[in-house]
């Protein structure tokens, strides 16, 4: 099959260390795909994942999805009959301190959600 041809005007190079290497080789391992195509994908993908969100916007998302969190957490310790003040503020001390992993989860949900 041939590949059809593709207008990529600009380049980018670097190097890579050993280990970096072994680890690139053994990502492209059975995906078809050269070493540097692989690259390039994964840049794109970084790329496109970021969601371009300004300081105040992702600071809003931020505490959205905390919220977010805290509302699922508590209304499924009330469902369980589980909610007590302790366990409350465990919740709560987990949202404070992991609301950026929080975010970035709700974030990756967001291609899932939209099909």
């Amino acid at each position: 099959m041939a590949k059809r041809a593709v207008n990529y005007p600009h380049r980018i190079g670097y190097r890579l260390d050993d280990e970096a290497w072994d680890k690139l080789e053994e990502a492209v391992v059975g995906t078809g795909l050269s070493p540097h195509d692989w690259c390039r994908l994964a840049a794109m993908e970084k790329l496109n994942r970021d969601h371009r969100l300004s300081k105040s916007e992702r600071f809003l998302f931020d505490q959205f999805a905390r919220a977010q969190y805290l509302v699922t957490q508590g209304f499924q310790l009330l469902a369980d009959d589980n909610l007590t003040s302790e366990e409350w503020k465990k919740f709560r001390k987990i949202a404070n301190e992991r609301i950026g992993e929080i975010a970035e989860v709700a974030l990756a949900m967001h291609p899932k959600w939209n099909g």
